[in-house]
């Protein structure tokens, strides 16, 4: 985890954020499946309640995803 008094290391970039909408599908237990990603939890929320009554999608999530640029940011921000 990150000290929170470290400097970030030089070229540090913050991770963008992805909310992708999730499914899984009853004709094949176990799988999970992405619907769609978007840089909003608003237009996540929408296609999620687009699709909710629809009767391919099993159970439906949202799913915060932190996109960073390399792993040294990705293991800064631990």
């Amino acid at each position: 985890m990150t000290d929170a008094s470290a400097s970030p290391p030089p070229g540090y970039r913050q991770p963008a954020i992805a909310w992708l909408v999730e499914y899984t599908d009853e004709r094949e237990p176990g799988s999970r499946f992405q619907a769609g990603a978007f840089t909003t939890e608003t237009e996540a929320q929408k296609l999620l309640d687009q699709l909710g009554g629809s009767r391919f999608y099993g159970e439906m999530w949202i799913n915060m995803v932190p996109v960073h640029q390399t792993v040294q940011d990705w293991e800064w921000d631990r």
